[in-house]
């Protein structure tokens, strides 16, 4: 004999959704900062403080990555708000320089 189990999700679709969201806004913040790094890296004169700042920006989004819980949605939507609001700005920042 058999017995069914019925099991419900582990998360909810919106939940996963936010999920999702929060670390693409991580990897792309992550992204940005690899980019200065390779900028700063690359000019006559680098900075080594800004490039310890860059490291540890980049440490810092990982460590918020691997320890981002889905199911814990109030870290979710404040991961989402910050590391949006920093993509936000780096892209509105990109468009003016591009303007000029």
């Amino acid at each position: 004999m058999t017995t069914s189990v019925t099991t419900s999700p582990y998360w909810t679709q919106d939940q996963a959704v936010a999920y999702e969201a929060a670390l693409e806004a991580i990897n792309d913040v992550i992204a940005g900062y690899s980019e200065q790094i390779e900028a700063e890296e690359n000019s006559p004169q680098p900075n080594a403080q800004r490039l310890a700042w860059l490291s540890m920006r980049v440490s810092h989004a990982r460590d918020e990555a691997h320890s981002l819980d889905v199911n814990d949605d109030a870290s979710v939507s404040q991961v989402l708000a910050e590391y949006g609001a920093i993509v936000r700005a780096r892209d509105a920042a990109e468009a003016l320089a591009n303007a000029a």
